[in-house]
C-alpha cells in the first residue's frame, strides 16, 4: 500500500506540484485558444490565414471537442500501460511540441500540425493530473474541498492567459502569443518531472490493470487497425476534389464533413465507453450501481459544457458584432475569455470554503446540479436580444452572458471531478475521469456542428441551447432523491 502524506493546509504533499503543472497546461490552453479564433479569420497581411468564420468556429469547437476526446486515449494509457505519472510526462512533452510548433510562422499546415499534436498531449495529460490528485489523499472526505481549490489554479491560469497571450498579439503578433504559451508549458512541464522526484515520490502510480500478455498481440492489431482507418479517412478525401463527402474541396477545407466525424466519434465512444466499464467482469455490483449514477451528472455535463465552451468560439466570433466602447473604457474582445475564469476561480474558492464547514447541511446535490443548469439556460437567453439586433450591441450583454454561465459552472464541474473519482470503479479510475471529459468532447462536437446555424441565425441558436439544459434541470431535480440513493449507498 503507497504511503501518504499531508503537506501545508491539509493538502496532500506535493499538491503545490501538482497545481503548477495543471496551472501551466490550462495557461497554455486557453491563452493559445483565446487568439486561435481570430488567428485564423485575420488575413495574411494581418498575421492570420484568412479563413472564413463558420470554418474557424468550427475548427476551433473541433479542436475543443478532440482535445477532449483523446482523453480516452491517455485514460488507457495510464490504467493499461504507464500509470498516470509517467503518462502526464509524456503528454506534456507532446503539449509542450504543439505549441512551438505553432509558435513558428510558417501557415496553415502548422495550425493543423500544431492542433494533433496537442490534442494528442492533452489527452493524455489532462484526465490522469485530476485522478493524481485523487491519488494522492489519504481521506475521500477531502474530496470536494482539495478538487475546489484544484479547480481555483485551473481558473487562475485560464484568467491571465488570455490578457497576456493577447497583449503580445496586439503589439508583436500572433506567434508571439503562442510563444509565450509554449515557454509556461515547458516550465510547469520541468516543476512538475523535478517534483515526483522529490516531493510526489510517495505517491506510487502504476497502471491499476496492466495489460496482460496474451492481450498484447490483440491489444497492437486494435491500434494498427485504427491508425489504418484514419489513415485511408483522410487519404481518401483528400483525393475527393468535389461532392459533400470530401474532406477537401478544391483545396478547401471541408469543415461540415469533419464535424460531423468528430460528433459521431464523440457521442459513439462516449457510448462504448458507458457499456464497457459497466459491463466489466472487473466491475462489482455496487460499483456498476454507482456508473448507472453517473450517467445522468454525464448529461448535464454536456448541456452545461456546450454553453460554457462556446464562449471561445461562439462567444468569440459573437462579440466581433458588438460595440466594445463602454463609457469612457474601450474593451478589448480577446479579454471576453477571462471572464469565465475569473468568477469561477472567485465563486469556487468560496465553495470550497462552504463545503469544508457545511457540507452536511447543503441541498441535495443533484438539486445543485439542477440549479447550475438554470442559470446555464439563462445565459444564453441573456443573448437573445442582442441576436435580434444584429450589430451595434453593447458588449456587455456578452461579458454578463459569459459570467452567468460561470455562476453555473461552479454548481455543477468543480465537485464533478471528486464525484467521478467516487464512482470510479477501481480498474477504471483514470477511464472514468476520460469518460466525464468526454461530455466536454460531446458538447464541442455538436457546437461544432451548429456552427452554421449560429452564423446564419443566432437568436434561434441561443434559444436551443437556452431550453436542453432547462430541460435537464427539471429531470435532475425531479428524480434527485433516487439518484442521490444511487450514489451514496
Amino acid at each position: 500500500m503507497q504511503e501518504k502524506k499531508t503537506g501545508i493546509f491539509g493538502f496532500p504533499k506535493g499538491y503545490p506540484t501538482v497545481l503548477g503543472t495543471e496551472f501551466a497546461e490550462r495557461f497554455s490552453y486557453y491563452g493559445m485558444k483565446a487568439i486561435l479564433l481570430y488567428y485564423m479569420v485575420a488575413t495574411v497581411g494581418k498575421g492570420g490565414l484568412g479563413f472564413d468564420n463558420t470554418t474557424a468556429v468550427a475548427v476551433v469547437s473541433m479542436y475543443g471537442a478532440l482535445i477532449y476526446m483523446s482523453a480516452v486515449i491517455g485514460g488507457w494509457l495510464a490504467d493499461r500501460i504507464f500509470g498516470t505519472g509517467k503518462i502526464i510526462i509524456i503528454g506534456g512533452f507532446f503539449i509542450l511540441a504543439g505549441h512551438v510548433v505553432l509558435a513558428l510562422p510558417i501557415g496553415a499546415s502548422a495550425l493543423f500540425v500544431s492542433l494533433a499534436l496537442l490534442i494528442l498531449g492533452t489527452g493524455m495529460l489532462k484526465p490522469n493530473v485530476s485522478t493524481f490528485v485523487g491519488q494522492s489523499l489519504d481521506n475521500e472526505k477531502d474530496y470536494d474541498y482539495v478538487f475546489s481549490f484544484f479547480y481555483v489554479a485551473i481558473n487562475v491560469a485560464s484568467f491571465i492567459s488570455p490578457f497576456m497571450v493577447g497583449y503580445l498579439q496586439n503589439h508583436y503578433g500572433y506567434h508571439y502569443g503562442f510563444g509565450l504559451a509554449a515557454i509556461v508549458m515547458g516550465i510547469g512541464l520541468f516543476v512538475f518531472m523535478i517534483g515526483r522526484a522529490t516531493s510526489l515520490k510517495h505517491v506510487k502510480t502504476p497502471a491499476p490493470n496492466p495489460i496482460k500478455p496474451e492481450e498484447r498481440g490483440r491489444v497492437i492489431g486494435a491500434i494498427v487497425a485504427g491508425l489504418v482507418v484514419v489513415a485511408a479517412f483522410f487519404g481518401i478525401t483528400a483525393n475527393i476534389k468535389s461532392g459533400s463527402f470530401a474532406l477537401f474541396n478544391n483545396g478547401q477545407f471541408n469543415s461540415a464533413l469533419m464535424a460531423n466525424v468528430v460528433a459521431f466519434l464523440a457521442i459513439a465512444i462516449s457510448v462504448a465507453y458507458f457499456v464497457r466499464i459497466s459491463g466489466s467482469k472487473l466491475v462489482t455490483k455496487v460499483e456498476r450501481r454507482k456508473v448507472l449514477a453517473f450517467i445522468p451528472i454525464w448529461l448535464a455535463g454536456v448541456s452545461m459544457w456546450a454553453v460554457q465552451e462556446g464562449a471561445g468560439s461562439v462567444g468569440a466570433s459573437f462579440i466581433e458584432k458588438a460595440n466594445l466602447h463602454v463609457g469612457f473604457f474601450d474593451l478589448q474582445k480577446v479579454w471576453l475569455q477571462s471572464v469565465n475564469p475569473f468568477v469561477v476561480m472567485i465563486l469556487t474558492t468560496i465553495m470550497g470554503l462552504i463545503y469544508k464547514k457545511y457540507e452536511d447541511k447543503l441541498p441535495n446535490l443533484f438539486s445543485r446540479y439542477a440549479l447550475g443548469l438554470l442559470i446555464v439556460a439563462a445565459s444564453y437567453f441573456l443573448l437573445m436580444p442582442a441576436a435580434a439586433q444584429g450589430h451595434g450591441f453593447s458588449a456587455m450583454w456578452v461579458f454578463g452572458s459569459v459570467a452567468l454561465t460561470a455562476v453555473g459552472e461552479v454548481l455543477i464541474s468543480p465537485v464533478t471531478y471528486g464525484v467521478t473519482n467516487r464512482l470510479a470503479p477501481k480498474s477504471f479510475e483514470s477511464q472514468m475521469m476520460s469518460l466525464w471529459l468526454l461530455s466536454n468532447s460531446v458538447a464541442q462536437s455538436i457546437n461544432a456542428v451548429t456552427a452554421p446555424l449560429f452564423i446564419s441565425n443566432a437568436n434561434l441558436y441561443f434559444m436551443i441551447f437556452a431550453i436542453i439544459p432547462m430541460i435537464f434541470a427539471v429531470i435532475l431535480f425531479i428524480f434527485r432523491k433516487p439518484l442521490l440513493n444511487l450514489v451514496e449507498n
